[in-house]
């Protein structure tokens, strides 16, 4: 024998991901908390291990901590961090940072994640102001973007749509390239009985009926909603779904139906039963309710925010005629439902078909798997 044995050759570990996070899923209903849910489905997979860290598990904040960030709520991520840090974080071979939870953060595998942006909302949603108040909140969004800028490491921050990483480049805030958008259950939202789905919900049987989900709020377009309401035909029912908290007067008539705090699989039923759903935001990182919406086969109408920008992209036409260019325009919305309305159930089909092909966990989890390949080839990222 001649000389040396082959040795062994071992496939990468598998890596331990911790994630950063305000709330961790399950501390919350609403839509970051969702997305940080279906992140977690998408990794869990792909990695040995997936742990949160949020507020809660930080340790208790001073008096001083406590009054700074009822002052200005913003701070509490960044001052949760550097609680956190101060008493050891668990040991992890990638760390994943959002919202502010980046501020401060030292790791040597560091990835900040950007499911939305204070610096974006704050020039782009809030109501016009005047003296002292246009003044504090241009003060804020001076710190919005200084905190953004500082969630950065060697391995850059992505934006969950090209929306927001447009917006995030207009702020001065670096961001990657990359795109990752967040996955929608295309098994769970799926389209169905439009007809059972509507005596579900006590709506009308015949007529077209158009769907407003989310918090009814100037910045998501309430008072937008209330002008199309307004100037619709009145043989159109208006579906509005929103959580409890509402801060913008509620459209009353006959041919409005409101229905406050309704569950994931109510919601279903609202995708089901409605001709259309209409998102006027001012702001979005990524709208989850677009995307379901569409995997329910139910047609999107959108502002420009968000992921808008992918749907300009697509080849299908009833995609690329999603956006309302000029939102404010109640006669614009009205005018384009009118164009869905009357291609008929012809353009469901696509809608879901998008939705499959885009955001279907599997089709965002290779997205996922090919971008952590590339940024920690040190790791096995193949779906266990």
């Amino acid at each position: 024998m001649n000389g040396s044995m082959t040795q062994p050759v071992h496939p990468p570990p598998k890596a331990h991901v911790l994630i950063l996070a305000p709330k961790a899923p399950g501390q919350g209903l609403g839509g970051a908390e969702r997305h940080l849910q279906d992140l977690a489905n998408v990794l869990s997979p792909l990695c040995q291990k997936v742990t949160f860290l949020s507020h809660q598990e930080a340790p208790a904040p001073g008096s001083f901590v406590r009054l700074l960030t009822r002052i200005e709520p913003m701070l509490a991520s960044p001052l949760a961090v550097r609680r956190l840090s101060r008493r050891g974080l668990p040991e992890a071979d990638v760390v994943m940072s959002i919202e502010l939870m980046g501020v401060g953060l030292s790791h040597p595998r560091h990835l900040h994640l950007f499911f939305g942006s204070y610096a974006g909302f704050r020039s782009m949603a809030l109501r016009p102001a005047s003296g002292l108040r246009a003044w504090v909140q241009a003060a804020k969004s001076v710190l919005a973007r200084w905190l953004e800028r500082r969630t950065q490491s060697r391995f850059g921050s992505i934006a969950n749509s090209q929306g927001l990483r447009d917006v995030l480049i207009s702020q001065g805030i670096p961001v990657n390239e990359t795109i990752l958008l967040p996955p929608t259950d295309c098994n769970l939202f799926q389209p169905g009985d439009q007809l059972a789905a509507r005596a579900k919900l006590g709506l009308p049987t015949s007529g077209r009926v158009i769907l407003f989900a989310g918090r009814w709020e100037y910045a998501k377009g309430a008072d937008r909603v209330a002008r199309i309401a307004a100037q619709m035909p009145r043989d159109w029912h208006l579906l509005i779904a929103t959580p409890l908290g509402y801060s913008w007067p509620l459209p009353r008539g006959s041919n409005v139906t409101t229905r406050i705090g309704l569950s994931t699989a109510q919601m279903v039923t609202a995708y089901q039963a409605a001709d259309a759903l209409i998102q006027p935001s001012r702001f979005e990182g990524y709208s989850l309710v677009a995307s379901e919406a569409q995997a329910c086969g139910c047609p999107v109408l959108t502002s420009p925010v968000g992921q808008a920008a992918h749907y300009l992209q697509a080849k299908e036409e009833d995609i690329c005629a999603s956006v309302i260019a000029n939102p404010d325009a109640a006669e614009a919305w009205i005018s384009a439902l009118e164009r869905v309305f009357a291609a008929g159930p012809t353009t469901r089909p696509a809608h879901r078909q998008y939705a499959e092909t885009h955001v279907s966990y599997e089709v965002v989890q290779r997205h996922w798997q090919a971008e952590l390949a590339r940024l920690f080839p040190e790791f096995s990222w193949h779906r266990s």
